[in-house]
């Protein structure tokens, strides 16, 4: 039973993934271009490897060592200026192109939930509250489209830093480094789990500030019926469980 349900939250998260994948498909070039320079930040970490290697080296021998044919003592320090400069352009490239295609994402999403908004039937839109549905468009949107690009951004950045890494490593001890893909399906188990919780409290995060939305929209817009009964007393502590709610659960978020 645990393996079908696994195999299932897969499959229904590849598959919502692969339709979120669908908006990247009009921004196409940026998401090259931050794909372009994610391979430049991730290819100057085995750079940056080989270097202190050297420096480590360069401390036990003396003086007399040379590190790309000139002294340790000039040589090192401008290839670390070098390799920081190389990736910080990498770096600045991929995570500004990524942002223009976050940012597309999240207006097309925006704009295609407003338009679909417009022509749904009143008993939709008389059972579900305002709050509810100006938080979908505002909060939710947002969320999901951020989680999106910062899982490509992972992918891609932080993959790509563990290939080339992992290739430095083989070439340097190809025994030893097999000995680290023994931990990887304990990595994979702990990523799966940490993945479901995830979900499931991101989806608790929305509703809860579903909620605060919608007590600040009926307390702003029936604020005379709530100055004229003497509500304020009962609105505050409503808004009050409805952050702290949203406090608690975002808390649970981080310890996740």
């Amino acid at each position: 039973m645990a393996s079908v349900k696994n195999e299932g939250f897969f499959q229904s998260s590849v598959r919502i993934y692969f339709r979120l994948l669908g908006f990247v498909k009009p921004y196409w070039r940026p998401f090259a271009i931050s794909v372009f320079g994610f391979i430049i930040f991730a290819s100057g970490q085995p750079a940056m490897a080989w270097a202190l290697k050297h420096f480590v080296d360069g401390l036990v021998v003396g003086s007399s060592y040379r590190f790309l044919g000139v002294p340790l003592f000039w040589g090192f320090p401008a290839f670390i200026v070098l390799i920081a400069i190389y990736q910080g352009f990498g770096s600045f490239l991929g995570n500004y192109s990524i942002s223009k295609v976050s940012l597309g994402v999240v207006h097309d999403l925006r704009t295609t939930l407003f338009n679909h908004m417009l022509v749904l039937p009143d008993h939709f839109l008389v059972r579900q509250s305002s709050g509810h549905l100006l938080t979908r468009m505002a909060f939710n949107v947002n969320m999901v489209t951020v989680a999106a690009t910062d899982a490509i951004k992972i992918i891609f950045r932080e993959g790509l830093t563990v290939i080339f890494l992992f290739i430095y490593l083989l070439w340097m001890n190809w025994k030893l480094t097999l000995v680290l893909i023994a931990i990887l399906p304990v990595v994979a188990l702990l990523a799966g789990r940490a993945s479901r919780k995830f979900r499931k409290q991101s989806r608790k995060i929305q509703e809860a500030m579903g909620d605060i939305t919608h007590v600040i929209t009926e307390a702003i817009s029936g604020h005379r019926v709530v100055r004229s009964y003497g509500g304020e007393e009962y609105e505050a502590e409503r808004f009050r469980r409805a952050s702290e709610t949203s406090r608690s659960r975002s808390l649970k978020m981080t310890q996740t």
